[in-house]
């Protein structure tokens, strides 16, 4: 005969085990109803989580260049805004110029309209997007259109007595034209220097003109930078310093003849290279739409890659929840019986 322990404690220990495991049991299935998702992808999965993780990480890439994409064609939003207000400006002037001619009202209108033009142009070229300038090429720390005063310091405007400004004066004083011809030299020479790229440009913008890329999927990128030293905004502005600067009022009716006519075509041709670069940015955005929607289509593709290994069977789920409450529930009501059992009432 061999002797062996019964107590009560061994009689209520395995129905708290059993219930303590269909708790944990219970918690996984009802974690699962909720996330659609094994509750431990990698016990489930074993040696196949390294491909979920795989692809996790290259939705996650997808993902990122979407978000990134969006920022830059916010950019060229702002950027194809501030263009049509630079547009719009420069299009009234040469209206102006074409419609009012070198008569004294005309000119002094024009002289009034060109002042105007530079101010809003200076606004325009000056936008950002957060606290990145954007026709500041690669210096985007920076505005676009910056001038400094005579002696020293920053010169709120062309017109607050900037090194600019008084280029230009000192360039008209040193030539001084008297007659058409001279007048011509002098646009040709010493002022279309003070808008030439480099040192001239220079007293205007400190825009660095290195091109921005930014990638936009994994085999593309995109120049983003449109620098305010690109000839549309240089000639631009020299249409308007040729209007408002040159002293018009004070010229004889061929060189005012003159000087309309050049302003016009310089302006003419600003505005044209402005539209060039409006139609790119145009082509860009269009890019960029066509890159984001396949960005799109390959993040789906990755996501139901993903619930495919990972995604549990809902009815099978919601069926487990349902089995495991109702034996939690016998196991509670079995281990309370058993509770109540005591091995001396059978003594």
């Amino acid at each position: 005969m061999s002797n062996f322990l019964v107590s009560s404690f061994s009689l209520s220990s395995a129905p708290r085990s059993a219930v303590f495991r269909i708790q944990d049991e219970l918690r996984n299935a009802q974690k699962e109803v909720t996330t659609g998702r094994y509750a431990d992808v990698g016990l489930t999965l074993g040696s196949r989580t390294n491909q979920t993780v795989s692809l996790r990480v290259e939705r996650e890439n997808a993902i990122r260049m979407q978000e990134a994409n969006t920022l830059i064609g916010q950019r060229f939003d702002t950027m194809q805004t501030s263009l049509e207000s630079i547009a719009k400006t420069g299009e009234n002037l040469l209206a102006s110029l074409i419609s009012n001619g070198p008569a004294d009202a005309g000119i002094s209108a024009s002289m009034q309209q060109a002042r105007a033009g530079l101010q809003q142009f200076m606004g325009a070229i000056n936008a950002s997007s957060g606290s990145r300038f954007l026709f500041s090429g690669a210096a985007t720390d920076q505005p676009a259109l910056a001038f400094e005063k005579v002696g020293g310091g920053a010169a709120v405007s062309y017109e607050d007595n900037s090194t600019a400004k008084q280029a230009v004066a000192d360039a008209l004083t040193t030539a001084a034209p008297t007659n058409a011809a001279e007048l011509e030299a002098f646009l040709d020479g010493p002022f279309n220097a003070l808008f030439a790229e480099g040192a001239g440009w220079d007293m205007w913008s400190k825009a660095d003109a290195a091109p921005v890329f930014n990638r936009i999927s994994d085999s593309e990128t995109l120049d983003v930078s449109y620098p305010a030293s690109n000839a549309a905004f240089r000639n631009i502005v020299k249409a308007y310093v040729m209007v408002s600067d040159l002293g018009t009022q004070n010229m004889e009716e061929g060189q005012r003849q003159l000087l309309t006519s050049r302003a016009v075509e310089t302006l003419s041709l600003g505005l044209s290279q402005l539209t060039e670069i409006r139609a790119e940015i145009g082509g860009k955005q269009s890019r960029l739409e066509i890159t984001n929607e396949a960005l799109a289509t390959r993040k789906n593709v990755l996501t139901m890659s993903i619930s495919s290994f990972e995604d549990v069977d809902a009815y099978e789920a919601s069926t487990r929840v349902t089995t495991l409450t109702n034996l939690l529930e016998a196991s509670y009501a079995l281990t309370a019986r058993i509770s109540r059992l005591s091995i001396i009432n059978y003594l």
